[in-house]
């Protein structure tokens, strides 16, 4: 299924992920074992080369315990989403945006 052009992208907010990692004292590998992804998957959501998908958010809403979505997650406008090549623009750890 394709995202609407006019929804906004949504990311994973890696310093938030950190914190809680940190106060659950698991591991990066350990928090994608509970959410069903492989390390590979989680580390592109975590490095921002990757939105995560409605489950992907519920699922590490779910295995962090966090009821807040802007906790742990970036919205991004619509007219954000790429510049005028294609090229995505994703927010890096301080939520400013880097070209990929």
């Amino acid at each position: 299924m394709r995202r609407s052009p006019h929804a906004p992208r949504v990311w994973l907010n890696p310093v938030a992920v950190w914190e809680l990692l940190d106060r659950l004292g698991i591991s990066q590998n350990e928090l994608a074992h509970r959410c069903g992804f492989s390390p590979g998957h989680l580390s592109m959501l975590m490095n921002g080369k990757r939105s995560p998908s409605p489950r992907a958010r519920r699922r590490l809403m779910e295995v962090l315990g966090v009821d807040d979505f802007e906790v742990l997650f970036i919205r991004e406008p619509p007219a954000a989403a790429g510049d005028s090549e294609g090229r995505a623009i994703v927010p890096n750890a301080s939520g400013h945006c880097l070209e990929c």
